[in-house]
């Protein structure tokens, strides 16, 4: 039975007016091109605008986070992602991960190899394709493991619901109409980060999807629930949303 009482609503935690100091780590997982768009190329170097996804997520980053490393997962075309990034960010505190068999794993996979190559403990996770904004990173609460919740699903390509009661998540699943899961997680803490790890490796979680590994750790880590009730985040997946996020 769903009950919302209380929701969280845009929670600053640090953020407001002024960049969050602490050191954050920012894993962007985009081992894949969208759906039936590999003439397109890599998810990163798709094109907004006059911009590059990445570019425009980095920007928003920057704009959050005074202290930040990034971790971005590829795999399709990883050369010419690797190229960009030295050609044009090679200023910013980046670094490209390989997922070598990323046609026969998942983004638990690829999380897995992102957290091999960073000590931090306070980890936000991001999907590749989210065409991110301010007002969506700052209802995040970094005082603790969260993650963020919306009602608008402008693109129709969040698939994922929380069910959640007094901001503690339930679970996350399919077939819900409201309250669409926006494909990050912030972990906060060396017990949770250490306690995700060794959820995803495990052999059984190769192939399985992000979502399933923090419902795996929401029972035995409480995971909070906040609502993002400034612009909705979008994210790109196939030539439908591209067109929509290029208007």
């Amino acid at each position: 039975m769903r009950k919302i009482n209380h929701i969280a609503s845009v929670k600053q935690a640090g953020v407001d007016k002024q960049r969050f100091k602490e050191f954050i780590t920012v894993i962007i997982l985009s081992e894949n091109h969208g759906y039936r768009m590999k003439s397109y190329g890599s998810m990163p170097l798709i094109k907004i605008k006059d911009k590059t996804l990445l570019e425009k997520q980095v920007e928003v980053i920057k704009s959050t986070f005074l202290n930040y490393e990034i971790i971005l997962c590829a795999g399709f075309e990883v050369k010419k992602i690797k190229e960009f990034v030295k050609k044009n960010l090679s200023h910013e505190n980046i670094r490209i991960i390989e997922n070598q068999v990323h046609y026969n794993s998942n983004c638990c996979e690829s999380a897995r190899l992102c957290l091999n190559n960073t000590m931090n403990n306070k980890i936000l996770f991001l999907s590749g394709g989210l065409f991110l904004n301010p007002e969506f990173l700052s209802s995040i609460d970094f005082n603790s493991s969260s993650i963020v919740v919306q009602n608008e699903n402008p693109t129709k390509n969040f698939e994922i619901s929380g069910i959640f009661n007094r901001e503690r998540l339930a679970s996350l699943c399919l077939g819900e109409k409201k309250d669409f899961w926006t494909e990050s997680v912030f972990l906060r803490g060396d017990e949770t980060v250490e306690k995700f790890y060794n959820i995803i490796s495990n052999p059984d979680f190769k192939n399985k999807f992000l979502f399933e590994a923090i419902n795996e750790l929401n029972r035995v880590n409480q995971i909070s629930v906040n609502k993002n009730i400034g612009a909705p985040v979008l994210k790109i997946n196939n030539l439908k949303s591209l067109r929509e996020t290029n208007k």
